[in-house]
This record gives structure tokens, C-alpha cells and sequence, in this order.
């Protein structure tokens, strides 16, 4: 990988304003799509723009999951910092217009839609730390500075970088610690909504800095959640007293705001144990913005699990649960104003949800007793999926120069036990000082489509692992929603798939795992490794395999030619009795050199005559199996040969429409779509309908029956 120069570069930067000058100039977006949660987010530290109060707005994904579902899930998650206003004047870039009677200051990473005091983020980038049009991204070296600064701006401390990689990493001395990160160092500055026409009216905010990072991981364990840090850092020449900080966590479950999508409500829960507040739709009933209704075990459950509070105990000392515009000036809401969020979010100040005054909410049916002592309902209802939590720190004290950290991680799940499972393994994680325990090394694997057939090839690099004990190919025909026909859940939620086929290593480890209960659903295989075809590359006509490489063979005779299909190879090991075992999960873009390929089997080209032309499916049935993840309905022309011209015709001899099939144009060099509409895009109706093919070979008609 390129190194980029380190130059020594301190900036100050005490009060960075002038007048009017927009300091979010400096905003870049980017994206983590390592593992099964994509999201966009911002430099600023705003980790997803789902906006979904103005759906024009928004910047998919929002926090989607899983990965290429289309479904995502939040709204607006970021970070506040906050403090009492009685600060002492270095400690602050200004104060709030006396005759409002601030209760204190309150800056956020957020950008939520209608609320006025989160027009904008309140925390700036610095420019030294963006380069072209995207955010830094581990992975993304364009993005990036060219000459990256030697120090942090404003105190000068070194900033250090991986000793391989050259990235600015989050463990020791640098080191880039999972497949996926960004980084970011913002200061606060009071957000766009301290503009006016003449100037800054009345800008305030507490004069903090923070480095900001974001990590995710590959693998089955890792693959359900990203980490963020944020560490605060105090830039100014007075001690910030009383500070606290808090997770805003803003997720939706499809609501109203999607055009077309009525009301709805969702549930929002909070496990003091693990620090997780989470929820998930009220009644499992969705309407999807891509038409119809999500299953309901399609219906995520996310949240936020803390994993390191700032502040002597590094625990959580607030949840609040409310809703974002209903009773907004009360402790019920979202305060409608800086300071009152302040109060009654992150402080949880007199909250009815609350019934004892000790800043948790736990009492949803406001009767004066948890409802976890009274069989109440354990959970708060946000009505038009507009609820949202927060969980805050105790208060602490920073003299400048110092700092403190929060370390959160965005979790998601199938199910209310996947996403508590999913909880603790983020937590492992962070306890184990991020050790990351891996399953073999995916192979590397490549696709070659034949007709009516798919060959898959792989490398062996995953049987060096000592622990490695088989392969599990797995099969989607949408796109890598699903991953086959049969499915079944384990002990706590999560939903796996049968595999297309799985060979196993001939050494009587068989069968399903019996080391821990908690694994027993974990098929081994059966032995069969003997009939893994495997061979040696004697011509070179692969694109990542050479002359000479040792690799696998498999062949899915049982495809469909037009259909696009999308495979992957899984290595799996035997467990080590501390963990079941582990497989590898796919990769989300199967264009690049990974364990995730896809492919379009296809008959060859026609080259003398067009006898061996077919329309697939023929009769066409509605809601063709093979259609399966297809937006619209539609049949094959297969077997063509380089350029067709097809022309349709109905019962009664009338042309209803032509295609032109060009390589160029068509889904293959062979195969022609056609969407069952006329030459109006209106839907044909039922009943026999006659082709005609021509080319420069000859010429070929025949008959189509569509029930509808």
C-alpha cells in the first residue's frame, strides 16, 4: 500500500470562526460495507442520515441490515456533549442570549431533520484531515491526506499511525485493529443554526475537540455491529465541569414519512445488564417501501450497547426513552431546545419513566413501580416510529488538555436473542482489548457460467489454518437476501441457511458440534471430503488463479440460464471448546477478489442457424420460482446469436411489440429479455402469444403461453 509523508503541522485554532463562514464546508461522506451493516457517515461524526422526515433528504444506507436488503434502519445516531451553563469563560466559545435563561450548553454530532437546534452538527472537521470528496476510510486510500499531520490541532500531541498500513489506527502505536475504519478529528463551533442574516447570533458551546473512529469487522462473530469511538478532548484555558456525554440512538422501523407508508408505532426496550438500548416495530406487521409487506422475521431489531462511559465509573448513568416531536417542551420529549435536551435526555432529569430518580426509565405505564417488579409493559412506544433513546455518562471534569473517551457499538438482529447475542459479542470484543478470534481465511473464488450450469473454482489457502475443517457453499437467487431455500434458527434467534453443498475433512469430526450446548445446531459435515473435485491449473485463463495453483471444484447443474445467482464459499473450523465453530460470511461485493462471486449461466451463442433458440419459461406461470428476487416478471429469449431482432405478436396476428437483441444492450451475449409488456410498458394480458426471430443466420418462430 502507498505510505504517505508525515508532516509536523499545529494548528490553533481557539475560536475558529469568523462571522459567517460555514465551517461545514469540510463535510465528506463515506461508507462501512465490510460486513452485514452498511451505513453512510459523516466526518462530522453523524453515522447515518436516514432522515426519514424528509425522505429526499436522506443518504441510503441508513444503517441497513443485512447488507443488500434495502431495509435501513436509521435515523439519526451521533454523539452529545453538554454541561452546566455556569462554566468559567475560557471553557467556552460564547453564551447563549441572556434573556432565554439557558440551563446549559449542548453541542451534538447530529443533523435530525425539523429540530432547530440540530440543523447542522455542531462539531466542524478539520481541514488538514479531509482530502477530495469522501470521508477517510481505512481501506479508501484516495480519501486519504496526501501529507498526513504529524500532531492533533490545537494541543500538538503526536498522532500515530500503523507501522504496515500508514492509517492512523486505534490500537497500540497505531495499529489498525479491524477489516474497516474511519477517523476523523472535529471541533466544536455551535452548528449553522447559530446563523442569522447579520451573524452568529448569541454562538455558544463548550470548547472541546474530538477524535473520532470507527471500526467493523468481518467474520460471523464481528459481522452484526460496527464500533465508535469518540474521544472528547477540552481545547480550552478553563476545566469543563459537570460534562456529560450521551449516545443519541434514532432508529425507525419504516415509518410514516416513506411516501405511501401509513402509520405505524415502534417499540423501544433497554437492558441495564448489558447496556443496550434497543427496539424494533410495535405490531410486525411493515409496509415496504419496495410495495407489499416485510416478513416479519425480515423486521431488524437495532440499537446501541455501550461498551465505555466517560467519567470515573465508565458506566452508564442515564436511559431515556421519548419521542422526538410529541411533547417536546416537557420531561416527556426531546426538550425543543439545546438545553432542555440537556436536562431531560441526558441528565433524565424528572422523566415519569422514571420511578425512583435514578436517571434509568423503567416504569413505561407511569405507575411508581418498574415495571419489571409489576409485569408492565418493559417498554416504551414510539407512535409514528418516531421514539428515540438516549444513554448518558455520570458527570466528570476535564482540565484542558485532558480528555476521555465513549465507546459505543451500533448492534443489529434478527430476532430480540440475536441481538442481545449480538450485544455481547460486541462487548467480548472491547473486554478482550479487540482480539479478534477468526475463522479460517476465506478462500478466494471465482465463477464460471456455462450453459445451464455454474463451475465454481477456489483457492486452498483456508486448509494451512490448523483449526480448518470444511467448506459450505451456499446459493442466492436475490442478490444475497437469502441464502437458499431451507432455513432454521439456533438457540438464541439467528437464522441460518442450509447449505448448497459441504465437504468435510475425512477425520471423524462429524456431524453436529457437541462441545458446547450452545453450538449443538452447528453441522460439522459428514466426511465426504473425497468427493471434492480438486485439480491443477494447466491453462491460464483464470483471472486470479496462475499455471500450477492447486484449486476446487464444484459444478450447480441445477440453475437456471438468465437467472443471476450469487454464491459463497465458507471455511469453517472444528470449534476449540472455548467457541463453537466459525465460518466465514460473505462478502458484500462480490466484484472483487473474495468468497462472493456472481454469475449468469447462459447458452452459447447461436453461430449456423437459431434451432437451438428457446424461451424460458414457457408456459409462464405467475410468480415463477425462478423469478425470485426479480423486480418485474419477465421471460428469456435464449440461445441467440450476437444480433436478433424479435417481434411479438397476440392471438390475433397483431405486432405488440419488438426487441432488438445487441451484446451490448442485452443481459448476455445470448439471452434477451423480455418484461411481458407491450410496445405501451402496459402489462400483457393472458393467452398465446407467437415470436418471430431473424438474424443474419436464419430465421426461427414458435409459440408462448403466459398465465398471469
Amino acid at each position: 500500500m502507498k505510505r504517505h509523508m508525515i508532516i509536523l503541522l499545529t494548528v490553533f485554532l481557539a475560536f475558529p470562526l469568523l462571522a459567517q463562514e460555514n465551517m461545514m464546508v469540510y463535510k465528506r461522506w463515506n461508507i462501512f460495507d465490510v460486513n452485514k451493516v452498511r451505513t453512510q457517515f459523516a466526518n462530522t461524526g453523524l453515522l447515518c442520515d436516514g432522515n426519514q422526515q424528509n425522505m429526499a433528504l436522506a443518504r441510503p444506507p441508513a444503517f441497513e441490515y443485512p447488507a443488500g436488503s434495502g431495509y435501513s434502519w436509521g435515523t439519526g445516531v451521533g454523539v452529545v456533549v453538554g454541561a452546566p451553563i455556569d462554566q468559567d469563560p475560557g471553557a467556552v466559545g460564547g453564551w447563549p442570549d441572556p434573556k432565554a435563561d439557558y440551563y446549559a450548553f449542548c453541542d451534538a454530532t447530529l443533523d435530525e431533520g425539523p429540530a432547530a437546534f440540530w440543523d447542522e452538527e455542531h462539531f466542524y472537521p478539520y481541514p488538514e484531515f479531509v482530502n477530495g470528496d469522501r470521508a477517510l476510510m481505512s481501506d479508501d486510500p484516495e480519501t486519504w491526506p496526501a501529507q498526513w499531520p504529524a500532531v492533533y490541532p490545537v494541543l500538538g500531541d503526536p498522532i500515530q499511525f500503523d507501522p504496515v498500513t500508514g492509517w492512523p489506527g486505534f490500537g497500540p502505536n497505531g495499529e489498525q485493529l479491524a477489516d474497516q475504519e474511519m477517523f476523523s478529528v472535529v471541533e466544536a463551533w455551535g452548528g449553522t443554526d447559530q446563523f442569522t442574516a447579520t451573524g452568529r447570533a448569541y454562538p455558544n458551546f463548550l470548547r472541546t475537540q474530538m477524535i473520532i473512529r470507527g471500526m467493523a469487522w468481518k467474520g460471523t462473530l464481528y459481522e452484526d455491529f460496527i464500533v465508535w469511538v469518540f474521544v472528547v478532548r477540552n481545547i480550552g484555558d478553563a476545566p469543563i465541569h459537570d460534562m456529560r456525554m450521551a449516545i443519541h440512538a434514532d432508529f425507525s422501523f419504516i415509518p410514516e414519512f416513506y411516501p405511501g407508508i401509513g402509520y405505524d408505532a415502534d417499540r423501544h426496550y433497554y437492558d441495564p445488564k448489558l447496556q443496550l438500548a434497543y427496539g424494533t416495530d410495535d405490531d410486525g406487521y411493515e409496509e415496504s417501501p419496495k410495495g407489499g409487506s416485510i416478513p416479519p422475521q425480515d423486521i431488524a431489531w437495532a440499537g446501541v450497547v455501550a461498551l465505555e462511559m466517560p467519567g470515573p465509573s465508565t458506566k452508564v448513568a442515564t436511559y431515556d426513552a421519548f419521542h422526538f416531536w410529541m411533547e417536546a417542551t416537557t420531561e416527556r420529549g426531546n426538550g425543543a431546545r439545546p438545553d432542555w435536551y440537556f436536562e431531560y435526555n441526558v441528565e433524565n432529569l424528572n422523566d415519569p419513566h422514571d420511578s425512583n430518580g435514578d436517571g434509568i426509565d423503567d416504569d413505561f405505564d407511569e405507575n411508581g413501580i418498574p415495571d419489571a417488579e409489576e409485569g408492565g409493559p418493559g417498554y416504551y412506544v414510539g407512535e409514528g416510529a418516531d421514539g428515540l433513546q438516549t444513554l448518558g455518562s455520570h458527570p466528570f471534569t476535564l482540565a484542558p488538555g485532558q480528555s476521555d473517551t465513549l465507546i459505543f457499538a451500533t448492534v443489529f438482529g434478527t430476532s430480540e436473542k440475536d441481538i442481545k447475542v449480538n450485544a455481547l459479542r460486541a462487548i467480548n470484543l472491547y473486554q478482550s482489548d479487540w482480539e479478534v478470534v477468526d475463522a479460517p481465511p476465506a478462500p478466494v473464488v471465482e465463477a464460471i457460467p456455462g450453459d445451464r450450469k455454474v463451475m465454481l473454482v477456489w483457492s486452498t489457502n483456508s486448509e494451512k489454518d490448523p483449526q480448518f475443517e470444511g467448506y459450505k457453499i451456499y446459493r442466492s437467487a436475490d442478490g444475497g437476501q437469502t441464502w437458499g431455500l431451507d432455513s432454521f434458527q439456533d438457540f438464541e434467534g439467528g437464522i441460518h441457511y442450509i447449505p448448497l453443498a459441504q465437504y468435510d475433512l475425512a477425520n471423524n469430526i462429524k456431524g453436529n458440534y457437541k462441545t458446547l450446548p450452545e453450538y449443538a445446531w452447528f453441522n460439522l459435515g459428514s466426511d465426504n471430503w473425497d468427493e471434492l473435485r480438486r485439480s491443477v491449473v494447466e491453462i491460464d485463463s483464470f483471472q486470479y488463479f496462475n499455471v500450477g495453483d492447486t484449486v476446487n471444484i464444484f459444478i450447480d447443474n441445477n440453475v437456471i440460464n438468465g437467472l443471476k445467482y450469487r454464491y459463497y464459499i465458507a471455511a469453517y473450523d472444528s470449534g476449540n471448546g472455548i467457541i463453537g465453530p466459525l465460518e466465514n460470511g460473505a462478502s458484500n461485493n462480490p466484484a472483487e477478489m473474495n468468497n462472493t462471486v456472481e454469475v449468469i449461466p447462459q447458452a452459447p451463442q447461436a453461430r449456423s442457424s437459431l434451432q437451438n433458440v428457446r424461451v424460458v419459461p414457457n408456459p409462464y406461470m405467475v410468480a415463477e420460482l425462478w423469478e425470485r428476487g426479480l423486480k418485474d416478471h419477465q421471460i428469456q429469449f435464449t440461445g441467440l446469436p450476437e444480433k436478433a431482432t424479435i417481434r411479438i405478436f397476440n392471438a390475433a396476428g397483431e405486432l405488440i411489440r419488438t426487441l432488438r437483441h445487441d451484446p451490448t444492450t442485452s443481459l448476455t451475449p445470448s439471452i434477451c429479455i423480455w418484461d411481458l409488456k407491450n410496445r405501451y410498458n402496459q402489462l400483457i394480458a393472458p393467452g398465446v402469444y407467437f415470436y418471430h426471430v431473424s438474424s443474419a443466420i436464419g430465421e426461427k418462430t414458435g409459440k408462448i403461453l403466459i398465465v398471469l
